[in-house]
């Protein structure tokens, strides 16, 4: 591991340890826990694990069981929801580290900016700030749609091309504005797609660029509306299956591969 290990690397280990059939006492003058943790990690410190124990805690992913007399035999255990993090073989913004890592190998043209909101997304998921992780999710969304149909633009015919960016690139044009342009056009275009881009492209683009847009308004300006952790649980595993489709359509694009000008 990282001598350095940021609080996501170190929580994604101790969900790790903790899924393995290991002591988990948190002792007293002997540490248990903190001595398995270390035969995956020698380098770790115990402030580190430490921290990310209340961490696990915090978020609901783990629990101290006390039922033992002895302070030196309560021990940590998975929740529900722990257990599923350290075991789920689909992304899942409760194990961060790991939830970056399938993103990156899943989406790896996945942009500079739209990456950096995304983590702050999901860093406001795992605080439990759920508003501010539809906010910056949506933020993202709109990096990685905007960076799409710039692509998408090179394959169209000049004139159509010009017009096209013009909407999109207009500071005058509010972002939903933008968002229809390249429906529409993408959906002009779309049986001219490969199949494999073409499958799925409605539920996958433009229903979950709807959602997570609509969040992002909703959140983000001074109103009512709450959002539960379900609601932002699920944009962040459905952001890295719509990412991966839009960025596979910008590859497609970028190759030359699009369907011939007219």
């Amino acid at each position: 591991m990282n001598p350095n290990p940021n609080p996501s690397q170190v929580q994604s280990l101790l969900l790790r340890v903790l899924a393995q059939t290991v002591d988990t006492r948190l002792g007293r003058g002997q540490h248990y826990f903190h001595d398995a943790v270390r035969h995956e990690a020698p380098d770790i410190g115990s402030a580190s694990v430490m921290e990310a124990v209340w961490g696990l805690i915090g978020q609901g992913l783990a629990y101290i069981d006390y039922s033992q007399p002895a302070v030196e035999n309560w021990s940590l255990h998975l929740t529900d929801a722990g257990r599923a993090a350290a075991d789920d073989e689909e992304v899942n913004p409760d194990n961060p580290e790991d939830y970056l890592s399938r993103l990156s190998k899943h989406v790896p043209g996945l942009s500079v900016v739209a990456r950096q909101y995304t983590v702050e997304a999901l860093r406001a998921y795992n605080a439990r700030l759920y508003r501010a992780s539809a906010v910056m999710l949506g933020v993202a969304s709109e990096a990685a749609v905007l960076e799409v149909a710039s692509s998408f633009a090179t394959t169209l015919p000049e004139v159509e091309s010009r017009r096209f960016m013009e909407c999109i690139g207009s500071p005058r044009q509010n972002i939903t504005a933008k968002f229809s342009a390249f429906r529409a056009k993408l959906q002009s275009r779309k049986n001219e797609l490969p199949k494999e881009l073409k499958e799925g492209l409605d539920l996958t683009v433009h229903s979950v660029t709807d959602l997570l847009r609509t969040s992002r308004n909703d959140a983000g300006h001074p109103t009512d509306r709450t959002v539960d952790r379900d609601d932002a649980y699920a944009h962040l595993c459905l952001f890295v299956k719509y990412a991966r489709k839009l960025y596979a359509l910008k590859a497609h694009c970028d190759a030359g591969n699009a369907s011939p000008q007219g």
